[in-house]
């Protein structure tokens, strides 16, 4: 028989067996876990929002966030410049980047502002496969590709908005808020579809 001062060391039980905070957070886990998969996804939307919305609102604005939020912001902006005057320049148009402008020479050219990013639809399209109810190892890999391939588009909207403003400079206003912009919610609602069908816990519902 073991002595009694061992039966009292592994018989005794920690304090965090009894904390009722920690009780209360296995609950809602337990309550998360058991929601109906359409149910889930909208408590994960609402949720990403909320981070999304507190992200911009407060976080964004602390002095080093923002000092490193408009250092990337502005890289990124000079990467989708270079990379649409290089894919211009594969037709032999010959393109300068003023400031946040790029043009052919002798246009007015396109500015790519802060909206032209692209953020909010690459932050749409992550925001949906984080939310959506699927295995993690088909979400790492679905949400680089997927950004991937909305850079691309974006470098190919900027390239070709630069081309019509030397060619038809009065189309430039249509194909920017509505085909472009269509075009590209369009081949991003594909990537869902696709994703949703083959890879996500509801293929087989």
């Amino acid at each position: 028989m073991p002595p009694k001062s061992f039966i009292q060391i592994t018989s005794k039980k920690t304090n965090s067996d009894y904390n009722p905070h920690l009780q209360m957070i296995k609950a809602v886990i337990l309550k998360y876990k058991n929601l109906n998969l359409l149910v889930r996804f909208i408590v994960n939307i609402v949720l990403l929002s909320l981070i999304w919305l507190f992200f911009y609102s407060f976080l964004r604005y602390n002095s080093h966030i923002h000092e490193t939020y408009e250092y990337v912001s502005n890289q990124f902006t000079y990467f989708l410049l270079l990379s649409s005057k290089l894919t211009l320049s594969i037709f032999d148009l010959k393109t300068e980047i003023v400031g946040k402008i790029i043009r052919i020479t002798g246009t007015g050219g396109v500015l790519l502002d802060r909206g032209c990013l692209g953020r909010n639809l690459m932050g749409l399209f992550a925001g949906f496969i984080l939310a959506y109810p699927s295995k993690l190892k088909h979400k790492l890999w679905a949400i680089p590709l997927g950004l991937l391939i909305i850079i691309l588009l974006n470098i190919i909207r900027i390239s070709a908005l630069t081309y019509l403003a030397y060619s038809y400079p009065e189309y430039v206003d249509i194909n920017h808020h509505v085909i472009f912009q269509n075009t590209v919610y369009f081949f991003i609602f594909c990537m869902w579809y696709l994703w949703i069908k083959y890879y996500s816990s509801t293929a087989k519902t």
